[in-house]
């Protein structure tokens, strides 16, 4: 079986029964800017020479067989800087936000998402998804990612102006997240085009170690559901990655249409796969902290660890409970991903 297939079968498995095959999927979450340091390349060098880019995934992705390959994944501080907002390339890894796009929540009404079309960096992360996609797309699943409606918000306009806004400017907020959802929309939608077939929406500002319950159906719930609707007309699988402790909201992931929950390690595998009930699939949630200060033995451990409490259910996807730390040695991120399609896991 392709990789490729494997992830399709965890997609549309509809069980959480164990999985009769040999071997389970797993895939990075992300893990873009790591394939670049393991290539001696930046972020911004890749941006700036995208030609660089799809080599260094696809030599990287030879070497680890993920099943999914995330071209133009974990970049997405670059929409605050489209939009006015400052950021800081790290010499090594993602990029900072120095300051956000937005003094006054109104100024959202002025976006023109054309922009994001516009911009070279964002022409350069479409480039490297086709080339990827047509250099190994029939053998592995391609997908790219962005930050949800309610984490853009935080980056456009300031986590804390948004975490009082919930209490005192609730319809400035509401504004806000229709316009960060046009935003997240108008990022993914053509990445489709050319060639991610799963896209990865991230909102760990959105973790109930840091908003309710209650605000997460307000004001995080209805704004990915219009995303992913948006998303799924053309043709995309979707994925939802929260960090931190979201065992209050996972049940509420197949109402938001989300076809993959990621779940880090926070969340407990068998309660989620509970409450998920086969409806769709469940991914996590090694510690990316462990791949990056663990031994091999340690890793191996964890990964089957993790296929245990998931039940090894078909609809089960062994991934990293985020993306992970571009330090993490190569020889590791092999180990743990090598767990799933060959240890012989028997779930208790």
């Amino acid at each position: 079986m392709l990789p490729k297939d494997r992830i399709l079968h965890a997609l549309h498995a509809k069980t959480n029964k164990p999985s009769a095959q040999s071997g389970i999927s797993s895939a990075l979450l992300s893990g873009g800017t790591w394939a670049f340091r393991q290539q001696g390349l930046s972020l911004q060098e890749v941006l700036e020479k995208p030609e660089l880019g799809a080599p260094a995934l696809i030599a990287i992705n030879q070497l680890v067989k993920s099943d999914i390959v995330w071209p133009g994944s974990g970049y997405h501080n670059l929409l605050v800087h489209i939009f006015g907002g400052k950021i800081k390339f790290r010499p090594q890894g993602n990029i900072d936000v120095i300051e956000p796009a937005f003094a006054q929540v109104t100024e959202a009404d002025k976006i023109d998402v054309s922009a994001i079309n516009r911009h070279e960096w964002i022409r350069a992360i479409r480039l490297m998804i086709s080339q990827v996609n047509k250099q190994i797309g029939n053998e592995y699943l391609i997908g790219t990612s962005s930050w949800g409606p309610f984490t853009l918000a935080g980056q456009f306009y300031g986590v804390e102006k948004l975490m009082s806004g919930l209490y005192k400017d609730k319809a400035g907020i509401h504004a806000l997240l229709e316009a960060m959802t046009a935003v997240c929309i108008a990022y993914l939608a053509p990445a489709i085009e050319s060639g991610a077939r799963i896209l990865s929406i991230a909102e760990p500002t959105a973790s109930g170690d840091l908003i309710s319950l209650n605000h997460f159906e307000e004001f995080v719930a209805p704004y990915i559901k219009k995303a992913n609707e948006e998303l799924k007309k053309r043709g995309a699988y979707t994925t939802l990655h929260i960090c931190g402790n979201i065992r209050d909201r996972v049940h509420l992931a197949p109402d938001m249409l989300v076809d993959l929950l990621s779940v880090d390690y926070k969340v407990d595998l068998a309660l989620a796969q509970l409450q998920l009930a086969g409806k769709i699939a469940l991914a996590g949630n090694v510690n990316p902290v462990l791949l990056k200060d663990g031994n091999i033995e340690e890793i191996v451990q964890a990964a089957k660890q993790s296929i245990v409490e998931a039940g090894r259910g078909e609809n089960y996807i062994l991934m990293p409970g985020c993306d992970i730390p571009p330090s993490v040695p190569l020889d590791n991120v092999a180990a743990f991903l090598k767990v799933a399609r060959e240890a012989d896991v028997k779930a208790s």
